[in-house]
C-alpha cells in the first residue's frame, strides 16, 4: 500500500502549477538554462523524494506486519513519521522561499500574488504530509481489523 502517491502528487501540484505559471512558453529544454536557485530546490527535491521514498518504504514494512497490534503498529509508525518531520517541514520551508523569491524577481511582476499565493499553499501541502500519513495510517489499520480473518 502506497501512503504518499497521492500526496506526492498533490505537493508536486500545489507548488508547481500557480509558482511556475509564465505568459510566455519556455524556452526548449536542451536551450533553457537552469539558475543555481533552481539547481539547488531540485536537488532538494530529489533529497526530499528519496526521504518520502525510505519513510514510505519503513512504513509499509510496519503495516504489513499484521502479528502487530493496533496500538504498536501506531506507535511505530508515529516513531517514523516524527523521525522525518522535521525533513519534511525544512522542505516545506525552502520550496516556499524559493518560490517567493522567484516571485519577487521582475520579470514575474505579472504572476507576484498568485506565485506568493502558490507558495503558501505548497507550504502548507508539504508541511501537512505527516498528518495525513497518521490519517492513512489510521484507515489501513481501520481496513484491516474490518477484513475478515484469514484461514491458517
Amino acid at each position: 500500500m502506497r501512503l504518499l502517491t497521492p500526496l506526492a502528487a498533490a505537493a508536486a501540484l500545489a507548488f508547481a502549477a500557480p509558482a511556475f505559471a509564465q505568459s510566455t512558453p519556455p524556452a526548449p529544454p536542451a536551450a533553457q538554462a537552469v539558475s543555481p536557485e533552481e539547481a539547488a530546490i531540485e536537488a532538494k527535491g530529489q533529497a526530499f523524494e528519496a526521504v518520502i521514498n525510505q519513510m514510505n518504504a519503513e512504513l509499509e514494512a510496519i503495516l504489513k506486519d499484521e502479528s502487530k497490534s493496533a496500538a504498536a503498529v501506531t506507535a511505530e509508525t508515529n516513531a517514523v513519521i516524527d523521525r522525518r518531520a522535521a525533513d519534511i517541514n525544512t522542505f516545506a520551508n525552502e520550496v516556499e522561499a524559493f518560490i517567493k523569491a522567484e516571485a519577487a524577481k521582475p520579470e514575474h511582476a505579472a504572476q507576484k500574488d498568485e506565485m506568493i499565493a502558490g507558495a503558501d499553499q505548497a507550504q502548507q501541502a508539504i508541511a501537512s504530509i505527516p498528518d495525513q500519513i497518521r490519517a492513512g495510517v489510521q484507515q489501513a489499520l481501520a481496513a484491516r481489523a474490518a477484513a475478515p480473518a484469514s484461514p491458517q
